[in-house]
């Protein structure tokens, strides 16, 4: 949407005045482009730190646009400065911001263990995995979880797994992981357990040269506790950049996501060639103890003849945990202008989000609504409900199309539509939809005026149908009211616009909806015998054709989320004009 609201058209003037190109101090050249600074705070006011922040592209208000840039915050108690400057570099619209919850600070780095040759790594594996069974040991779980379940911490984790072009096989833990799920395949027969195939592909994806063990670090914490996903990406982030290696962790995280699912190839081949070098240990105990030998490796050729299918299935669960984490266990995305500080602060009681967006947010699409389900306030059709509907349906709108025509002060573009062969009988299913006689509204003449439409989904917003007054607080009020079930609309915002243009509408009371008509979708009547009321005001415009909005984009002014789905969020941002003596440069 090209219209930008009062309020951050106010900031962009303020920011145009105050920011970079006019202040007396700070790196004044470092404020010449395009730019944002940040800051998040505790309800105290006192900033976090260590906290990841992601700057991406519009994306509804929800993580998961296209990323421009993301880092760490660095704003403490004492710092000289409130704000991080965060550079957009060519990119010079609006943006959005969120974060990853504040970790606690990284352990020092300390250089992993040597690479060693993958071969003899798998080898060694190979062996223990074979003289384990045929010793027929006693390995306690405690002993075999390795890394996926013992207690070490993400810090721990992360600076062991510290490698991304090179993979590090030399660890012991390393080692320990592919050998004791290996086991839990092998001897214990353990096939249906998920877990188990996931550790062994996360020990494998390590030996990817792009991914290497901070793969298996992440699929590792990941998998073990989602809500980590903070300190993951800090770690990271911060870890990382100290040893020169310049990874973005949110960019590794959400890519990994995709990867996992596209390294099971290369995975099934390494466990194959795991299998055969344990397969060969196996034989050569054969003269010790044979009948177990044999039974062993008949369970290597079952174990390896489903291992593609069930690191399909582990690669796709891991994926679905990743971004589980990167969306549930961030915030949400703020809007900000370049040349615009944002403050994104905590509260003790979460906050009703009603604010003006610019763009249709996705959470106003409500994922999961029941769109069959019988809509609330729905009532058993009458006969004589059923004769008023057939008299609009039949007679009534007729008549009244006639009457309408007759009408010399008609406005135009009104009268235009009626006319005009290709749309004068969408004209006459519109008026079908009113309860009575519909009059009009010339907005030219009898002036401006802000008008509301009730939307579920992008393809709603350049409907006809809108209205003079916002939504109630009620759902099943405005559903009512308005005659919309829950498979006509959703209904989890609004759009605000100021008219003319266009110049006028039809206005008048809405009509009753029965709910057992299927014409609507050519389909089957969801809820026969029910039927919706009506009664509440709406306004019609024409629309030029199928792809036209009725409402012009310039005219709209934002969108709202209705009350019944307006998010309680535990945040609250504020936004004003970027000075440049404000933040970390």
């Amino acid at each position: 949407m090209n219209q930008i609201t009062n309020e951050y058209q106010k900031a962009q003037e303020l920011a145009s005045s105050e920011g970079g190109r006019v202040a007396a101090d700070g790196c004044q050249h470092c404020h010449d482009g395009n730019w944002i600074h940040l800051r998040y705070e505790y309800p105290d006011e006192q900033a976090v730190t260590d906290a990841t922040y992601v700057v991406q592209k519009p994306n509804g208000g929800e993580p998961g646009g296209e990323v421009i840039t993301e880092g760490v915050l660095t704003v403490t108690e004492l710092s000289r400065h409130k704000y991080i400057h965060v550079d957009l570099g060519d990119y010079d619209g609006e943006v959005e911001v969120f974060f990853f919850d504040d970790p606690t600070e990284p352990v020092p780095f300390e250089e992993p263990a040597p690479v060693e040759d993958e071969r003899t790594w798998l080898e060694r594996a190979a062996e223990s995995v074979a003289s384990s069974i045929a010793s027929g040991a006693q390995w306690s779980w405690e002993t075999l979880q390795g890394d996926f379940n013992e207690n070490m911490s993400t810090s721990q984790i992360i600076t062991n797994a510290v490698v991304t072009a090179v993979p590090v096989v030399d660890q012991v833990a390393d080692l320990r992981d592919l050998i004791a799920n290996s086991k839990l395949l092998i001897r214990d027969k353990r096939y249906d357990e998920i877990g188990v195939w996931v550790g062994v592909f996360a020990c494998l994806i390590g030996l990817v040269p792009s991914l290497g063990s901070l793969a298996k670090g992440v699929i590792k914490i990941i998998w073990k506790n989602a809500s980590e996903m903070g300190r993951v990406l800090v770690y990271i982030n911060k870890v990382l950049h100290r040893t020169g290696m310049r990874v973005n962790g949110y960019r590794f995280v959400t890519k990994l996501a995709d990867d996992v699912v596209d390294q099971v190839g290369f995975v099934s081949r390494k466990f194959d060639e795991f299998l055969d070098l344990t397969a060969q240990k196996v034989s050569l105990l054969k003269n010790l103890t044979p009948g177990f030998v044999e039974d062993t490796l008949e369970t290597i050729e079952k174990v390896r003849r489903m291992a593609s299918r069930r690191f399909e299935a582990a690669a796709l669960a891991i994926r679905k945990r990743i971004l589980w984490a990167v969306t549930d266990f961030a915030t949400k995305a703020y809007a900000v202008l370049p040349g615009q500080s944002i403050i994104v602060r905590r509260v003790i009681e979460p906050i009703l989000d009603n604010g003006v967006y610019r763009r249709f947010q996705n959470h106003m699409g409500r994922e999961g609504f029941e769109d069959t389900a019988l809509t609330p306030g729905a009532r058993e059709i009458t006969e004589a409900d059923r004769a008023k509907i057939d008299r609009i349906r039949r007679v009534g709108a007729r008549r009244w199309r006639d009457e309408l025509l007759a009408d010399p002060k008609l406005p135009s573009s009104l009268r235009e539509f009626a006319e005009n062969e290709k749309t004068s009988d969408i004209f006459l299913n519109v008026l079908r939809t009113f309860g009575e006689k519909p009059t009009y509204k010339d907005f030219e003449k009898d002036g401006a005026a802000e008008i509301y439409r009730v939307i579920g989904t992008e393809d709603q917003i350049g409907g006809a149908f809108w209205s003079r007054s916002a939504p109630p607080d009620d759902e099943q009020t405005w559903r009512v009211r308005d005659a919309v079930s829950n498979d006509w609309n959703r209904g989890g915002g609004y759009m605000v616009a100021k008219v003319p243009p266009p110049p006028a509408a039809l206005i008048g009371s809405i009509g009753p909806q029965d709910l057992g008509d299927a014409t609507k979708h050519d389909a089957v009547a969801l809820h026969p015998d029910m039927i919706l009321d009506g009664g509440g005001e709406q306004l019609w415009f024409p629309k030029l054709d199928r792809d036209t909005p009725a409402i012009p984009e310039k005219q709209l002014l934002g969108f709202k989320y209705t009350k019944w789905n307006a998010p309680s969020d535990a945040l609250r941002s504020l936004r004003q004009a970027g000075k440049i003596d404000e933040c970390d440069l």
